[in-house]
């Protein structure tokens, strides 16, 4: 980086000859040894005299003073134009998530809610009479209608992909909906024949889609909100 003997000088870089001269003599009788003065700071002004008070010696330092603040001030516009663009990809990815949020997490998460937590009043209430036809034809009400709803889960799921930041999360959601659909089919199966393994498998299935709901809920506070 080139010196600047202007600056040196207590001076402007437009300054004139008049200029130059008026502020040499005033800063050498300051910073002189004699009166006290630092040799360095003395030394320093008497470099920038000998450039600036040489008419070729001027001329050939301007040019390269004008073409070293030239490229110092490409370079700052190019660490602004890279902190800019980082600051707008940052905002895009912010958007980003925001939206699949609003738009895929959510709504996923709600249809979750509203399967999971029926479940256990639907089983208690079977529970009185499995084989009364009423009660079961209720619970199979509940099961279809679930099975229906997680059918759209599965497709709103799939038409936004899961921003690279919340990929963890994304990955519990699709999780928790695929262990609430596997639930279904078990309980499904345990209509058709009462048996109760599919009963149990069914259950725990819906009790591990739970977890993970929590997990996720959880992540998403602690990363997002």
């Amino acid at each position: 980086m080139t010196i600047n003997f202007y600056q040196e000088l207590g001076l402007k870089e437009n300054a004139n000859m008049k200029e130059i001269k008026s502020s040499y003599r005033k800063l050498v009788k300051k910073h002189h040894p004699d009166a006290g003065g630092q040799k360095d700071r003395f030394l320093a002004i008497q470099t920038a005299w000998e450039t600036l008070n040489d008419p070729q010696k001027k001329a050939t330092y301007d040019k390269k003073l004008l073409s070293s603040n030239q490229a110092s001030t490409n370079l700052n516009e190019q660490w602004e134009e890279k902190i800019n663009l980082k600051k707008y990809s940052s905002s895009i990815k912010d958007k980003e998530v925001e939206t699949w949020i609003k738009d895929i997490y959510q709504p996923i998460n709600r249809v979750i809610s509203q399967i999971i937590k029926p479940l256990n009043s639907e089983l208690k209430q079977l529970s009185a009479d499995p084989y009364d036809d009423k009660l079961m034809k209720n619970f199979c009400i509940y099961i279809s209608l679930s099975q229906k709803k997680i059918d759209k889960v599965d497709k709103i799921y799939n038409s936004k992909k899961v921003p690279h930041s919340i990929s963890s999360i994304g990955l519990d959601l699709y999780h928790c909906f695929s262990q609430v659909k596997d639930s279904l089919i078990e309980l499904d199966r345990y209509t058709q024949g009462y048996v109760d393994d599919y009963l149990f498998d069914g259950k725990e299935m819906m009790k591990e889609a739970k977890r993970i709901q929590l997990k996720m809920n959880y992540e998403k506070k602690n990363k997002i909100s």
